[in-house]
Order: structure tokens, then sequence, then C-alpha cells
């Protein structure tokens, strides 16, 4: 902060040795321009300081903001059955009508989603071995997360 002070004094008295020493002409218009944008420079040269540095906001406004946890939690559910309804249409387009899909998201103010249940066992059209399939038209639908996919109708699942 006093470095700043300094450098305001210092640009300052240089210009008025330049005023002083300066004769009149065309070319101290030009002179005083360029003076100009120096002293904008070094008033503004701390304000680029703050800015690169990673100062922490939240220890000065930790008091006057408050998550509210319950509008994040109503948030992040809708989410979660929209996410839920996507994936069993997706689904549906590729014959697992009645697969039941269950989304199981980190129970945070940022909504991610840890894994994906799909139960396939309700569905008319039943294909063996579909697993691998399955999995792919959710990480489609959701992107690369884990999916774990049941179907009580095969003997070892």
């Amino acid at each position: 902060m006093t470095g700043w002070l300094i450098g305001i004094v210092g640009v300052v008295v240089i210009g008025v040795l330049i005023d002083v020493l300066m004769p009149e002409g065309e070319g101290n218009k030009y002179v005083k321009g360029v003076y100009a944008l120096i002293v904008v420079l070094v008033i503004v040269s701390p304000i680029a300081g703050a800015l690169k540095s990673e100062t922490d906001f939240s220890k000065y406004f930790d008091d006057v903001f408050d998550t509210d946890s319950g509008f994040v939690e109503s948030v992040n559910g809708d989410r979660k059955e929209e996410d839920e309804q996507k994936i069993a249409n997706s689904l549906k387009l590729r014959g697992y009508e009645n697969a039941q899909v269950v989304i199981f998201a980190a129970a945070s103010d940022i909504y991610e989603i840890d894994r994906i249940n799909v139960d396939i066992t309700l569905c008319s059209q039943f294909k063996s071995d579909c697993e691998n399939e399955v999995i792919e038209i959710v990480r489609k639908a959701a992107g690369n997360k884990e999916v774990r996919v049941y179907d009580n109708k095969r003997a070892d699942g």
C-alpha cells in the first residue's frame, strides 16, 4: 500500500516537472496525454494485482450469505428425478419399457451422481445378456457414471 502511494506521489512530481520544463507548443499536448495514461496506470495497478491473487472472499461474506439447504435439496431432488426420467425414456426407446432407474447422488450442495441402478426385471422385451447394452444406453444419457444393472429373471442375478 505504501509503495503504491509513493508511486502516485512520484508520478505527480514527475508530472509537475514535465509541465514546468516543457515549452508550449504542439508536442506538449501529446506529452500530457501520455502522462495522463501513466497516471491512470499507476493508480489502477493495485486493482490488477488484487485480481491476480487468489483472495478468499468467503471470510468477508460468510456472515452475509447462508445456503438455504432446503432449497438446494429441493433443486437437487428435481434434477435427480429429471435425470431418472431421461434415462428411463432412453431405455424405453431401445425396448426396455418398464426399467426402474434409481440415481444415487452425493448429499451435498453440488448435485453429482455417484451411481445409477437400473432394474430391468419388469421389462417386457427382455433380452438375455443385455447388461452391456443397458449400461451403454445409460452412460450416453447420463455421462460416464457407474451403472449397475439388475435382472432378477436371470438365475445368477
